[in-house]
């Protein structure tokens, strides 16, 4: 057997094994759960208890398989290669991966940026190369580009994930402002409206609740509610709310005008993207769209003096 058949049946092998442990991670997470819940219900549980757990943090409620031995990986990679930066807490936080370590990032890294180089040399193989100067090239390039899409991916997802807590965070204080005014606290009023929002906003609301319910008291909730979301609103909002509850003074003014200044603050930062276009644009405009225009208008020109002057000559 050639080394090019090998390296090809090594490639597409490694391929199944990290589907097999995808899957084998959905399908324990899944019969983890349906056993978990046929449990509560066999003893009689509350559904509501049962909606309260299930809204806990990820981390309590599913393990991949995969998981443990990439964390072992991660550590190893960091102290064999420690100038391999890995991904921050807070980045992860960010994303909403609280069930992901910075050592388990830290393998995955390392198995896509090994199975990006497999697949390049296993291609390379395919198309009858063999593996030479090009094809070690490629190989290196697919392996720097798998190491660097996961720290990319949640980096952006979790830029993604703030900027849409932003933009959703004055709604919850018109509300917060509209409960608190009616005669509750913070914390009902937290919890009253806290079902009302969906998506990253809606997932750091309840995780605060579940911590309240644990026994935190408020103003931890909230520092912790910065530690995860550390974004200008979100500081601004904790340090509000904490100073309120500690003085004793009524909340819904400051918030109120938090609120206000929220917006203000919102529609600057969309002034600031608009005035950026044009920069952002000169890339594309000067490297993409004027060759083209120059080719289409330029060509028929100097294809027509070119060819007088060979008629000419």
């Amino acid at each position: 057997m050639s080394a090019s058949v090998e390296l090809t049946i090594a490639g597409a092998a490694l391929v199944g094994l990290v589907v097999w442990f995808a899957l084998a991670s959905l399908v324990h997470a899944r019969g983890a759960l349906d056993a978990h819940l046929a449990t509560v219900e066999r003893y009689g549980f509350d559904d509501g208890q049962v909606q309260a757990e299930l809204s806990a943090p990820r981390i309590e409620r599913r393990r991949p398989v995969l998981l443990p031995f990439a964390e072992r990986l991660g550590r190893r990679l960091l102290v064999l290669a420690p100038a391999l930066t890995p991904v921050a807490k807070g980045d992860l936080s960010a994303a909403g991966m609280y069930e992901l370590s910075p050592e388990a990032v830290q393998g995955y890294r390392f198995l896509a940026a090994l199975l990006a180089a497999l697949l390049a040399l296993g291609y390379a193989q395919l198309l009858g190369g063999g593996i030479d100067l090009l094809a070690a090239v490629v190989a290196l390039g697919a392996c720097a580009f798998g190491w660097w899409v996961p720290a990319y991916a949640i980096r952006r997802r979790g830029a993604g994930r703030l900027a849409e807590i932003d933009r959703e965070l004055p709604e919850l204080i018109d509300l917060l402002v509209a409960t608190v005014e009616a005669g509750l606290g913070l914390g009902a009023s937290l919890e009253l409206i806290a079902g009302r929002f969906q998506g990253p906003l809606g997932e750091e609301l309840a995780f605060t609740l579940h911590q309240q319910s644990l026994g935190i008291s408020n103003a931890e909730a909230l520092r912790e509610l910065v530690d995860r979301v550390d974004t200008p609103s979100i500081r601004a909002f904790a340090r509000t709310a904490t100073r309120a509850e500690t003085l004793g003074v009524s909340i819904g003014p400051i918030m109120r005008s938090l609120a206000l200044d929220m917006r203000r603050r919102r529609r600057q930062t969309a002034r600031e993207q608009v005035q950026k276009t044009p920069v952002k644009m000169l890339f594309p405009l000067m490297f993409l769209i004027f060759p083209s225009l120059f080719v289409v208008i330029l060509y028929p020109a100097l294809y027509t003096i070119v060819h007088q002057l060979s008629i000419g000559g």
